[in-house]
């Protein structure tokens, strides 16, 4: 027989025994905040009050890999259970056709339970869409604990692993579509074995991260094999990042020292008409007078991919600081 607990718990998303004693907070990462969740929990409060004591061995894990470290601040949580009890339940939802379930929010609290060898766990089971398990897994990591750069991006390709449109990531998290390529670009860049080793680094925003990638595709090694090259010594996972970066700073080969540039005839008095340009649709066709050397060609047909790329650095939309 199930029977109703003898005080109210909290929803899903409130306070309890796996918030650290200082959070660091941001802006919310998903769009709809943490109504959408209290929404949520509400609601399912109203539905039925019971949670049930679930098996462990019945939950499977989220698909949305957004955590890069369970274990933070994990002893401190464990204690807790140890001495007074699991005061809150996790959330979970049925898996459809099976008797199991998927995690949804409280991870930490799962984790700890396993860890200390428990064998159930107080849960509430809720049927929930892939969008609204999306949502209120994210929402409880904002509420928690500040989320990195590197996690968000791992959320993103998690997300689209698990077969989320780019449009409903977008809507979700509230980061533009071209955000969203640079930091799946990023995180498949460097692979899920380096960014382990790191782990979450907070505090370390895109272009540091855009730096190691850069130098780890010019080092010309796998990136999983610069994994044990992280100096695993390092408790704090944004210093472990700041040392690895500059292993990989001093490892970088020197830059080839530039080649004389040839110098050019001083430009012609007359320049009143150097050159004329004719676009007919996508073609566009540059022809120069007399007076220009054929040579003014061959360097603009050079700057063509870094002004492409100059385009695109400039397009509206980067929300992420350094």
């Amino acid at each position: 027989m199930v029977r109703r607990p003898r005080q109210a718990f909290p929803t899903a998303t409130g306070g309890g025994e796996d918030k650290p004693a200082t959070a660091a907070r941001r802006a919310p990462m998903f769009a709809k905040g943490a109504a959408s969740l209290d929404t949520a929990a509400r609601s399912a409060a109203a539905e039925d009050r019971m949670y049930r004591n679930l098996a462990l061995e019945l939950i499977d894990p989220s698909p949305i890999r957004d955590r890069i470290d369970l274990t933070e601040n994990l002893d401190t949580l464990k204690r807790s259970l140890e001495e007074d009890g699991q005061q809150i339940p996790i959330l979970v939802r049925p898996k459809p056709g099976s008797e199991r379930y998927e995690i949804v929010t409280g991870r930490r609290r799962l984790q700890a339970m396993r860890d200390l060898g428990r064998g159930t766990i107080q849960a509430f089971v809720r049927p929930m869409s892939d969008e609204e398990a999306f949502v209120a897994q994210g929402v409880e990591n904002n509420a928690r604990l500040e989320t990195s750069f590197i996690e968000r991006a791992r959320t993103i390709l998690s997300a689209l692993e698990a077969g989320f449109s780019q449009t409903q990531v977008e809507k979700f998290l509230g980061v533009d579509q071209t955000m969203i390529s640079r930091m799946k670009s990023i995180y498949t860049g460097l692979g899920e074995d380096l960014v382990l080793a790191i782990g979450p680094a907070r505090g370390i925003g895109r272009r540091k991260w855009d730096r190691l990638l850069t130098l780890v595709r010019a080092d010309g090694r796998a990136a999983a094999a610069l994994a044990s090259e992280v100096p695993a010594g390092i408790a704090d996972s944004a210093e472990r990042f700041e040392a690895f970066l500059g292993q990989m700073e001093d490892a970088a080969p020197a830059p080839a020292p530039k080649a004389e540039k040839p110098r050019r005839d001083p430009a012609p008095k007359d320049m009143s008409k150097p050159l004329s340009t004719t676009r007919k649709g996508r073609r566009l066709v540059i022809q120069t007078g007399e007076a220009v050397p054929a040579e003014f060609l061959d360097f603009v047909e050079a700057c063509l991919p870094g002004l492409l790329h100059q385009f695109y650095d400039s397009a509206p939309g980067e929300t992420e600081g350094d």
